[in-house]
């Protein structure tokens, strides 16, 4: 064999350095690669991690609205439970006052028709008083000595009341 002359060799060197310098591109290619591809999976992650939260920040804003809305709602209600309320008492406390007067103004009438209707009564009964205590002084002097013979008459009268009830009763108790 024949040596290869100063010439192939230094093809043959500069080919072996190009073959190491493509190796180490290709090396420091796929560096470069892997670094640019988890850059890239950062930056997803990033990009989602910023979506997920502008997502929950809209979803909070949602359920705030819809929260303000409530409590929005409930305070209108208060407030309108509040007026009712109010306006319920005056009425109530109107209607109390105005039955209360309507009573009051019965009762007087009522007192007043009742004086006037036993004002007659008070007069006959105090003129029969009289005229009793008339009589019985005009007995006092006639008769004090002599029986009073609506008394015995009186008394007959009970006395045949009793017979003839208990006679009835024999009578029924006989049948």
């Amino acid at each position: 064999m024949k040596d290869p002359t100063e010439n192939v060799l230094d093809l043959v060197r500069a080919a072996l350095l190009r073959i190491d310098d493509l190796r180490e591109a290709a090396v420091l290619r796929q560096d470069d690669l892997r670094a640019a591809e988890s850059r890239h999976v950062r930056e997803v992650a990033n990009l989602r991690a910023e979506y997920q939260a502008e997502l929950r920040r809209a979803e909070t804003e949602r359920i705030d609205a819809i929260r303000a809305v409530d409590v929005q709602a409930v305070q209108q209600a208060t407030a309108q439970g509040a007026t009712q309320a109010a306006t319920l008492a005056a009425q109530v406390a109107t209607s109390a006052e105005t039955l209360r007067t309507q009573v009051q103004a019965a009762a007087q009438a009522a007192t007043i028709a009742l004086a006037a209707a036993l004002e007659p009564i008070q007069k006959d009964i105090a003129d029969l008083r009289k005229t009793q205590y008339e009589q019985a002084g005009q007995r006092a002097q006639v008769g004090e000595s002599r029986l009073n013979v609506g008394a015995i008459l009186g008394g007959l009268s009970v006395l045949l009341v009793l017979v003839f009830g208990i006679a009835s009763v024999l009578i029924a108790l006989n049948q």
